[in-house]
C-alpha cells in the first residue's frame, strides 16, 4: 500500500476511535436513566474499569501499526494522547499568560 492509503487508513482510525470513545462517555448516564440501578450500576462498574485500567486496546495498536508504516511515533494510550497531554499544554500557557 502507498502512504497515502495508511494515512487515510490512520485518519479513519483515529476518527471511528474518538467516537466510540464518546459513545461509550454519553452511555453510561443514559444507562443510568433508561434501566434499573441492580443492571446499570454492574454495567457501568465494568465500562469503567474498562476504560480506566489500563488494559492495551487493540485499536490503539492497529493505530501505531499505521503510524509505524507512516514513520510517525507511536502513542502509549489514546486518552492521554488526545485528551490529557492537549489540556495539560493549554492550562500551561493559560497559566503562563497570568503570570505575565
Amino acid at each position: 500500500m502507498n502512504k497515502l492509503t495508511y494515512r487515510l487508513l490512520l485518519t479513519t482510525v483515529i476518527v471511528t476511535h474518538h467516537l466510540a470513545l464518546w459513545i461509550i462517555v454519553i452511555s453510561i448516564p443514559l444507562l443510568f436513566y433508561y434501566e434499573p440501578i441492580w443492571i446499570s450500576l454492574p454495567l457501568c462498574s465494568w465500562i469503567m474499569h474498562l476504560g480506566l485500567n489500563g488494559l492495551d486496546c487493540p485499536y490503539t495498536r492497529l493505530e501505531n501499526y499505521l503510524r509505524k508504516k507512516l514513520y510517525l511515533p507511536e502513542i502509549k494510550y489514546f486518552i492521554s494522547h488526545y485528551y490529557k497531554k492537549p489540556y495539560n499544554r493549554l492550562m500551561w500557557k493559560i497559566e503562563e499568560f497570568n503570570r505575565g
